[in-house]
C-alpha cells in the first residue's frame, strides 16, 4: 500500500514538472501528439485561415501551411473546418485565458475537440501575422501596398498561393487597388508568406464628383455640397438631383474637411458595406482658373510630376491631390503604364503655362482590343450614345460585375444592332429599348455590336466536330437540278445555326475548372455574339476542326457567345 502511494505521488510530481516545463493549456498539445493519432484523439493544430465569429467555426490551414497551397485545397475545405459554441470554448492565448473574438487569422492554434467534434478547449499564439492593405503597385513578383495606416511596404510575392472568392488564382489577377490580405511571418530579416487574399468583392468606386463645398458636419460626417456634377466618360454631367446634397464619408477614410470651407472639392465614392455609397477621397482647391478635358494616350510619367501624352504639347502635372482611377479602383499614378487611354479633367491658372490634374481615369483593361459588356440600358441619346445603368465585363469565361454607370458611342456606320428575330437598325433605336438588358460588344468605348440575347453563364468549349447544314429546296435555288448523290458546286448553308463540339469540356462553377465532357450539339440564335480573330464574326466565320469557347444560355442551353481562339 505504502509502495502505492509513493508511485502515485511520483507521477503527480512528474506531471507537475511536465505543465511547469511545457506551460499550460492546449499549448503543449503540439508537443504531445503523433503524426498520425492527433486526429484519432481530438487534438488538432494548425493556422487560422478564418474565425468566423457569427457561425462560429474555425478554418485551419494545416501546422506546416501546407493548405495554402491550391493543391490541398479542396482538402482544406472539406476536412479543416471544426465549430466551437461561444457559450462552450475555453479559450487561451500564450498560456493566459482569453476569448475566442481574439483569435485572428495568422495565429497558430491547438485545438481539443469533445466527443461530439465540437472545439472545447483552444490554445493560441501569434505566428502568421494577418497584413491588411490597398495593392499600390505590383510588377513582375513585387508587390507593394499601402497599410491602413499609410505606411508603405514591399513583398516579392514569387510562388506565393493567390486566392480570390476562396478560389485559387494568380498572381496576374491582383490589380492596383485590390484589397488584400496577406498571411506573413517574420523574423528577423526573413519573411515568410502564407498566402495572399484578395477581397471577396473586391469594390469599385461608385462616381466621381465636384461640386461646390457648403460645409462639413461633423456629427453626421457627412459633406455638403452644391450644383455637383459627375465625371463621366471624361465629361463633367449634372447630377440628376438640384441644389444641395449630402454625401457621408467612409470611416475607413481619416483626412476630413474643415467645418466651414469655400471653394470647389473633388471626391471619389465608392459603395460601403451597408450598401451606401460613401466619400473614400475628397480634395479641395480654390483654384479659379479654366478647366478643360483630354481624352489621350499616357507616354510616360516623368520626374517633376510630369504627364507626357501622345497627342499634347501642353504641360501637364499631377500631386498627390490629384484623383486617379485605374478599371475602376481608386490607384496610385504609378499603376498606369504606356499607351493607357486617359482621360483628363485639369486645371489651367492664369499666368502659369502648366495645367494641373484634378481627376485622370483609365479603363485600360489587360486584354487588348475588344470588350464583351453586359447591362441595362437607362439613357439613350438617339444615334450618338447608349447608358447603361451598371454592367458585367466578360472576363475569360466569368463576368465581372461593376456597379456604376458606363456610356458607349454609336457609330452609324459601323455599329451593328441584331435582336431575335435579324438585323436592327441603330437609326431607329429610341426610348422603347430602355430597362432592356443587352450585351455591347466595344472596342475604344464604340458600339461595334448590341445583342438582344438572353444571359448567359454555363461555359463550355472544345474543336468544332461538325456544323449544321440543309440545302435550299426552292425551285430557283442554285444546285437544285443536281441529281441525287450531288450536291452540285454551291455551298450549303446554316441547318438552324448548329454545331457539335468535340474533345470537349464544361466549366464548373463550383469547382472553377474544367472537366471533360462527351460530344456536345449547341445551338446558335441569330443574335448570338461571335468574335474571331480580335473582330465580330458571324457563323459562317466558324471552321471545322477550330478551337472555340461557348458560353450558353442557363436553360434552353443555345450558345450566346463564342470565343473562336
Amino acid at each position: 500500500m505504502q509502495t502505492t502511494k509513493k508511485l502515485l505521488a511520483v507521477a503527480i510530481i512528474f506531471v507537475l514538472i511536465l505543465s511547469l516545463t511545457h506551460g499550460s493549456g492546449n499549448v503543449s498539445y503540439a508537443e504531445t501528439y503523433g503524426p498520425d493519432q492527433n486526429e484519432e484523439k481530438g487534438l488538432i493544430s494548425g493556422i487560422v485561415k478564418e474565425n468566423n465569429l457569427s457561425l462560429g467555426y474555425l478554418t485551419l490551414y494545416f501546422e506546416d501551411g501546407s493548405g495554402s497551397n491550391p493543391d490541398s485545397f479542396d482538402q482544406l475545405i472539406s476536412t479543416r473546418n471544426f465549430t466551437y459554441s461561444h457559450d462552450y470554448i475555453t479559450v487561451k492565448r500564450d498560456s493566459f485565458p482569453s476569448d475566442i473574438s481574439q483569435i485572428k487569422p495568422g495565429d497558430k492554434v491547438f485545438l481539443k475537440l469533445d466527443a461530439d467534434g465540437y472545439i472545447e478547449e483552444l490554445g493560441a499564439k501569434s505566428y502568421y501575422m494577418p497584413v491588411y492593405g490597398i495593392v499600390h503597385y505590383i510588377r513582375f513578383n513585387n508587390l507593394v501596398i499601402k497599410r491602413d495606416n499609410g505606411t508603405f511596404i514591399s513583398y516579392n510575392i514569387s510562388s506565393i498561393p493567390v486566392y480570390k472568392n476562396n478560389r485559387p488564382c494568380s498572381a496576374n489577377d491582383i490589380m492596383a487597388g485590390d484589397q488584400v490580405r496577406l498571411l506573413v511571418q517574420a523574423d528577423a530579416d526573413n519573411i515568410d508568406i502564407a498566402c495572399i487574399d484578395i477581397e471577396k468583392v473586391t469594390r469599385p468606386i461608385h462616381g466621381i464628383y465636384r461640386g461646390q463645398a457648403e460645409f462639413y458636419n461633423r456629427f453626421s460626417s457627412s459633406l455638403m455640397v452644391s450644383r455637383v456634377q459627375q465625371f463621366i466618360n471624361g465629361r463633367w454631367e449634372n447630377a440628376p438631383v438640384m441644389g444641395i446634397q449630402s454625401f457621408s464619408y467612409s470611416k475607413d477614410y481619416t483626412v476630413l474637411p474643415l467645418r466651414r470651407y469655400s471653394g470647389t472639392v473633388y471626391f471619389v465614392t465608392r459603395m460601403d458595406y451597408d450598401g451606401k455609397a460613401k466619400i473614400v477621397k475628397s480634395v479641395f482647391s480654390q483654384n479659379q482658373g479654366y478647366e478643360f478635358l483630354l481624352n489621350d494616350n499616357l507616354m510616360n510619367v516623368g520626374l517633376n510630376n510630369n504627364l507626357y501624352l501622345k497627342n499634347t504639347s501642353a504641360q501637364v502635372l499631377y500631386d498627390e491631390n490629384s484623383i486617379i482611377v485605374k478599371d475602376g479602383r481608386l490607384v496610385d499614378i504609378s499603376a498606369l503604364n504606356t499607351l493607357d487611354p486617359v482621360m483628363l479633367s485639369a486645371t489651367k491658372e492664369p499666368f502659369v503655362n502648366y495645367y494641373h490634374t484634378n481627376v485622370l481615369v483609365s479603363e485600360s483593361q489587360k486584354d487588348s482590343g475588344i470588350n464583351i459588356y453586359r447591362g441595362r440600358i437607362s439613357d439613350i441619346e438617339p444615334q450618338r450614345t447608349i447608358t447603361v445603368e451598371s454592367f458585367a465585363r466578360l472576363d475569360g469565361v466569368s463576368w465581372e460585375f461593376t456597379n456604376t454607370p458606363k456610356t458607349f458611342d454609336i457609330d452609324l456606320y459601323t455599329s451593328r444592332l441584331v435582336e431575335a428575330n435579324g438585323i436592327g437598325n441603330f437609326r431607329d433605336f429610341g426610348e422603347e429599348y430602355i430597362q432592356q438588358t443587352v450585351y455591347i460588344v466595344e472596342l475604344d468605348n464604340k458600339i461595334l455590336l448590341l445583342s438582344t440575347a438572353p444571359y448567359a453563364d454555363q461555359p463550355v468549349a472544345g474543336r468544332v466536330k461538325s456544323i449544321g447544314y440543309e440545302a435550299d429546296a426552292s425551285a430557283d435555288a442554285p444546285g437544285a437540278d443536281a441529281g441525287e448523290g450531288d450536291s452540285g458546286d454551291t455551298e450549303a448553308e446554316p441547318l438552324g445555326q448548329a454545331l457539335v463540339l468535340t474533345e470537349a469540356s464544361i466549366f464548373s462553377n463550383s469547382d472553377y475548372a474544367w472537366v471533360e465532357s462527351d460530344d456536345i450539339e449547341i445551338n446558335i440564335p441569330v443574335n448570338a455574339i461571335i468574335i474571331k480573330d480580335g473582330k465580330v464574326g458571324d457563323f459562317k466565320s466558324i471552321k471545322l476542326g477550330e478551337n472555340i469557347k461557348v458560353i450558353r444560355h442557363s436553360q434552353n442551353k443555345d450558345g450566346v457567345i463564342i470565343l473562336c481562339q
